[in-house]
């Protein structure tokens, strides 16, 4: 039978740390993050802009977020390996230089496969940038970590809010879709700069992915493991395919202006960045497992909903609503991390994001299709089969997840 675990310390051997002190470690991570957001949400802001440049449909405009997410996918599985070598600092530099670098020759590319592979290298160094903050959080936040993380991608999301506008403003202005692969790989260096000053705690005793390592990792707590797996790979694939396509759809379906579509998923994504930082607070007082259920089941119904209403205002709010209950399902679900042993939680934060950049890699191509095969309504309502998915593994994992504050309290 499954007991829950103790408080955990820190690096350090500290207790549970105040609010102040948990800002205090991750700070330097929160200006820097931003970028990786804008990264996510290259794809889907600039995929109508390349299909027309290089003359090709929807279901080859899935390639760009395939490739994106492959490569963040290898990224994530390596991340062990580069912890056990390097330090907190030269991990985060040498991401942020690989990503410049590719993003500029993605930007360059005159051929589309060439686009691809260099998204790919984009992607790897990305899913690092993305996850490290995360893996750094669960060992130094210790019982904090749902709010650490909540925080972290929080300004994630603010990241992720800027995306759209940035690439309208650059694509309008500058007629080109390759100034918004070229922005962020100029931004990342000034916003890397705290990381670059901070001295950082470097994260010890971690095990490298392994086969043993996840022998170990199911021999802990099987069910919890592979029911937040599952999870989090439904929950990415939901929330990439809703980002990749909803400009399309807005403009194909409802020819909503091109400025109006992008400040729709900008809208989305605004509602995700305050929600998470709602949540961080919310999770302080109340059970981590009651949130999260509220904001799946009400996500699954308005994403259900929101390309059958028939009518553009409608849809616009809905999916505007879609941001907003989406916010707390990823870092609350990554929050559960700190359950595991501190020598296999850093693997278990690896596999758990390299299972969402699965999800995100197959689900929004495989949207594509259904856009181009069976109609974009089609396409858009079947975005809520992973979300109801998400839902099944919380309530699979019920008894193990409830309550937890309650029993530690006692």
């Amino acid at each position: 039978m499954y007991t829950f675990p103790v408080y955990k310390t820190n690096l350090k051997g500290n207790k549970m740390p105040s609010v102040d002190n948990t800002v205090k470690k991750i700070w330097p991570f929160l200006p820097l993050i931003i970028v990786p957001g804008i990264v996510l949400l290259l794809a889907p802001s600039i995929v109508k802009n390349i299909m027309e440049y290089f003359g090709f449909h929807e279901s080859l405009g899935g390639l760009l977020q395939v490739a994106y997410f492959s490569g963040g996918t290898i990224g994530i599985l390596l991340i062990t390996h580069f912890m056990q070598k390097w330090s907190a600092r030269q991990i985060i530099l040498s991401q942020v230089l690989l990503l410049s670098l590719s993003l500029f020759a993605a930007s360059v590319s005159p051929w589309f496969p060439l686009v691809l592979l260099f998204y790919v290298i984009a992607g790897f160094a990305n899913g690092i940038l993305i996850t490290y903050p995360g893996v750094y959080a669960t060992r130094v936040c210790g019982d904090e970590s749902h709010r650490a993380q909540n925080l972290i991608y929080g300004f994630f999301a603010l990241g992720v809010v800027t995306s759209p506008l940035l690439a309208k403003l650059l694509i309008d202005n500058l007629h080109s879709f390759r100034w918004a692969l070229a922005a962020p790989a100029i931004l990342i260096f000034p916003l890397s700069i705290p990381v670059a000053l901070t001295k950082l705690e470097r994260i010890e005793g971690v095990e490298k992915l392994s086969v043993e390592v996840v022998r170990k990792i199911t021999t802990f707590n099987r069910r919890l493991f592979s029911g937040l797996l599952l999870a989090l790979l439904l929950y990415i694939a939901a929330e990439s395919a809703v980002s990749l396509w909803l400009i399309t759809f807005l403009e194909k379906e409802y020819k909503v202006a091109p400025s109006l579509a992008h400040l729709t998923l900008t809208a989305l994504w605004t509602g995700i960045t305050v929600g998470r930082w709602v949540v961080s607070s919310l999770v302080k007082k109340n059970d981590p497992y009651k949130i999260i259920v509220f904001l799946t089941i009400v996500s699954g119904i308005v994403v259900l909903a929101a390309p059958l209403t028939g009518s553009k205002s409608a849809s616009i709010v809905l999916y505007i609503l879609v941001g907003l209950f989406y916010s707390g399902i990823y870092p609350t679900l990554i929050g559960y991390v700190a359950w595991f042993p501190d020598d296999i939680a850093s693997s278990v934060f690896t596999l758990f994001l390299a299972a969402g950049a699965l999800g995100g890699a197959v689900l929004p191509y495989l949207v594509g299709l259904v856009n181009q095969f069976a109609g974009r309504v089609a396409g858009m309502s079947s975005i809520a089969v992973p979300v109801f998915g998400v839902l099944a593994c919380l309530f699979w994992l019920r008894g193990q997840l409830l309550g937890r504050d309650a029993v530690l309290s006692s």
